[in-house]
């Protein structure tokens, strides 16, 4: 699995956490997991031109 598939089910995944906690009523919770999903996003569609 390459390394920007890795990033992009972990953003997926801290999506769905961050979904549990805003869910349950604990919005910190939420932001955290939230604010992880859009880093872990943002780096999974990170490309540069090396093949990868």
């Amino acid at each position: 699995m390459s390394k920007s598939r890795t990033l992009g089910v972990m953003s997926m995944l801290f999506a769905v956490v961050s979904a549990m906690f805003a869910a349950s009523g604990q919005p910190y919770g939420a932001a955290g997991f939230a604010v992880a999903a859009g880093l872990a996003g943002l780096f999974a569609g990170w490309r540069r031109n090396d093949g990868d």
